[in-house]
Formats: C-alpha cells, structure tokens, sequence
C-alpha cells in the first residue's frame, strides 16, 4: 500500500537503512526524535495495524507513528523495506490514537433516520457526533461515514456517551475500510503539523540533537 509520502518524507523515513540517518525540523518543544524498527506492537495498536508482525516507530514531537513494514527481496536480490500506512499516536497524556478536531464537512449518515449528522472529532478508534435527534437508547448503530465527495464506507458506532446532544462513540469498520481512515487520519496530520515531516538532507551542528536516531 502506497503510504502517500512525499519523496522528502520517504528520505526521512527509508534512511533508517542507511548508514547515516538524516534529522527532522523540529518544533520548539520537542525532546530527540527517534526511529527504530520493532516487532513488539502494543495491545491498543494491533487490531488496528492488522496482521502486520513487524513495524517502523518515528517518534516525532510528541506524536508517534506506527508504519507496518514489511522487507521483501527486489530483483536484485536485494532486501527492500516497504512501508505501510501509519497509525498516529498522542503520548500526552494516556497514549491513544490521535484525533482530528477540526473537519471540514465530514458527517455521517445514520441508517435508521437517515439523517446527516456532522462528525466533531475523529481518529481511528471513535468519533464525536453533534446528534440530539439520536437516541442513545440504541447502543450499537449503523452509518455511512463520509470523509470527502469520493470517499465513504459504512461503519458500525457504539455510543460510549451521550451529553447534550453530543455523542461520543467508538467505531468499527473493515479492514479495508479502516486502512483508508487511516490514510485520511494521517493525512490530514501531516497537513496540520507539516513542520514536522520537512526533511535536512544536511543538517547543520545546531541540529544535530534532532537527528533521527535508530534505538540499540
């Protein structure tokens, strides 16, 4: 699967195999950024990512981004990495998926009512709902999720909460449904936190504390 990177953000990322790793522009406040390759994926982030045994961790301010790799022999015989589609990760606070706030006409359409409903939050895992025709009465409902004019699946939501007129909800969809959420999510982060994926093919001494490192 095409991750959609930029050619600057593949150098960024596939430099891991390299002997020199290149550095990140990072934000004020950000700690050392780091990459490393592992096969321990965490409980929260397995469903998510799939079949996928090992993966690609960037640690980036305080986001970090779970690419599924995957390394299979070119015509060269050489061995060539591949990377997935990340799910992005919040660490403040209790690590969860991160979550979009600010969207542009993303809605639902609840199947029984058949009313549009605008989506006020948004990640991998639920969604927030200005819905006070909605009963939360019904548990577990079944909508057509919108993301933009050529992109739509269903989803089944459970609402978790439910407070004036807003509804809190956790989602499930299909694999393959989940994988293009995934790209929207990630790409709507790298469009809000662009900063943060600008490649320095040749960083300079003042830099080099934001060098993307491969942990031991």
């Amino acid at each position: 699967m095409n991750t959609n990177l930029t050619k600057e953000e593949l150098a960024c990322f596939s430099e891991l195999f390299a002997k020199k790793p290149s550095a990140v522009k990072a934000s004020d406040d950000t700690h050392s950024d780091t990459v490393a390759v592992t096969t321990e994926i965490p409980s929260t982030l397995a469903r998510l990512l799939g079949k996928t045994q090992l993966t690609l961790l960037a640690e980036i301010s305080h986001y970090r981004l779970w690419f599924p790799l995957s390394i299979a022999m070119d015509e060269l015989g050489q061995f060539a990495p591949t990377l997935g589609i990340p799910e992005v990760v919040d660490t403040r606070g209790a690590d969860r998926s991160w979550r979009m706030k600010e969207l542009d006409n993303v809605r639902i359409i609840d199947f029984d009512t058949n009313l549009a409903i605008e989506v006020l939050s948004l990640s991998s895992t639920g969604l927030t709902l200005y819905a006070p025709n909605i009963s939360d009465d019904v548990e577990s409902r079944r909508a057509k999720l919108i993301l933009t004019k050529d992109i739509s699946f269903e989803i089944e939501y459970q609402i978790v909460r439910s407070e004036n007129g807003v509804i809190a909800a956790t989602i499930v969809v299909s694999d393959e449904s989940r994988e293009t959420l995934r790209q929207f999510l990630f790409s709507m982060h790298k469009s809000k936190y662009s900063y943060l994926y600008e490649h320095q093919a040749n960083p300079s001494k003042d830099e080099e504390d934001n060098i993307l490192k491969i942990n031991p």
